[in-house]
């Protein structure tokens, strides 16, 4: 994840408190986060509890003379939340752009909705927390699959970043994941340009990792419309299910689509041939025709 050094500001920190998530600046935007620790996963087969799979994000950049800004937001939410917390969000105006799943063989069901609305952001931030207290608190799934304490992942994420050239890593509690944003790609939403990361995002992750050095690897990439096909045959190639290929944000220029895709595999040589697929990429700019 790229980070532009920044400390963030006093509204960033005040939005991400109304949300109860950490604050971080990232491509000079404000991003809040946090995990919805109380739902363990298991996706084939093995435990899955990184951010990767149970995220609650949230954005603002881009803000005007009245203090309006383009606000992002999304969330994991289990099947039987998905209308209560849609019911919410519209009664408060905001524009759900997209509800779909990200992974496959994810036992419970995980699925993810994303919202966005032009709104003064502790104006948002209230409303979203508002909606937010549909989702259930209480412990949802049980881990079939620990993660081993004893395998050290330090230097083996270093690695792993290294090959897919990460901005960012970190590695705790067994799980390694990597970060990056396609800055080459200037998308405009809603008339607003922007650089949130979860507009350009790009994450990879290894975690439940055993003594025979195989881990349950997992990716994601915004992708041009034009690049969708040629990314797909790549992975496949290589062996690695496609889970997702889908919009997460509506009234966007260029058209942002995202891929996400798993595997069990070796960490480093699940990296390499992520790293191969990710050639098909264009690194040239990219921004909205006119």
């Amino acid at each position: 994840m790229e980070s532009s050094g920044m400390n963030p500001s006093d509204l960033c920190e005040e939005f991400a408190e109304i949300l109860d998530s950490t604050a971080s600046v990232v491509n000079g935007v404000c991003l809040a986060t946090r995990s919805r620790t109380n739902i363990h996963p298991v996706v084939l087969g093995r435990k899955a509890e990184s951010f990767m799979f149970i995220p609650q994000a949230f954005s603002f950049e881009n803000m005007d003379r009245d203090g309006r800004a383009l606000c992002l937001g999304e969330t994991v939410i289990l099947e039987e939340e998905i209308n209560p917390f849609l019911s919410k969000l519209r009664k408060h105006g905001i524009i759900v752009t997209a509800v779909h799943n990200h992974w496959l063989f994810d036992k419970p069901r995980l699925m993810y909705m994303h919202f966005e609305s032009i709104d003064r952001p502790l104006s948002f931030a209230k409303k979203v927390r508002d909606a937010m207290e549909v989702l259930i608190t209480h412990p949802v799934g049980v881990s079939s699959r620990a993660n081993n304490p004893n395998i050290p992942i330090d230097n083996l994420c270093d690695d792993f970043n290294d090959i897919l050239g990460g901005t960012m890593h970190t590695a705790e509690n067994g799980v390694c994941m990597v970060m990056k944003s396609r800055t080459n790609i200037k998308p405009v939403v809603r008339g607003r340009s922007g650089r949130s990361f979860l507009l350009i995002p790009q994450m990879f992750t290894f975690e439940s990792m055993t003594r025979d050095g195989l881990a349950l690897c997992t990716g994601e990439t915004v992708i041009l419309q034009s690049e969708i096909n040629r990314f797909i045959s790549k992975l496949r190639e290589h062996d690695i299910i496609v889970t997702a290929v889908h919009n997460h944000w509506l009234f966007d220029k260029p058209r942002l689509m995202f891929m996400h895709f798993e595997s069990i595999d070796e960490p480093i040589l699940f990296a390499k041939k992520v790293r191969d697929a990710l050639r098909v990429l264009t690194t040239k700019e990219v921004r909205p025709k006119r």
